[in-house]
């Protein structure tokens, strides 16, 4: 009978800790909603030798990068840079106005 209880003890540990590791993970990895409250911004940077234009969520704050969308990468050598930069920069702006109008 004391074996029986013992199982029974070490199961509902076992399970009690199984949660707690599922919550705790699930909590960390969790990613921000896409509709968390927040400002689009159309931005760029360069990387290893491309430029990359993206749509980036703000915290309300402007703190914090809680989403990040590639709109074009562009090579700091082609010979059509301008163009394509500011196609790119045109696009993010249309999808920062399309994202916003979603959210509202």
């Amino acid at each position: 009978m004391m074996l029986l209880d013992a199982v029974v003890v070490l199961g509902v540990i076992g399970l009690v800790v199984y949660g707690a590791i599922r919550l705790l993970t699930r909590a960390r990895y969790q990613l921000p909603a896409a509709s968390s409250p927040g400002q689009w911004r159309a931005t760029h940077y360069d990387a290893k030798g491309v430029t990359k234009v993206v749509l980036q969520k703000m915290s309300p704050t402007g703190a914090n990068l809680l989403n990040e969308h590639l709109v074009a990468t562009i090579a700091l050598s082609d010979p059509d840079y301008d163009t394509k930069f500011m196609t790119a920069m045109a696009t993010a702006r249309e999808r920062r106005a399309l994202f916003e109008s979603e959210e509202d």
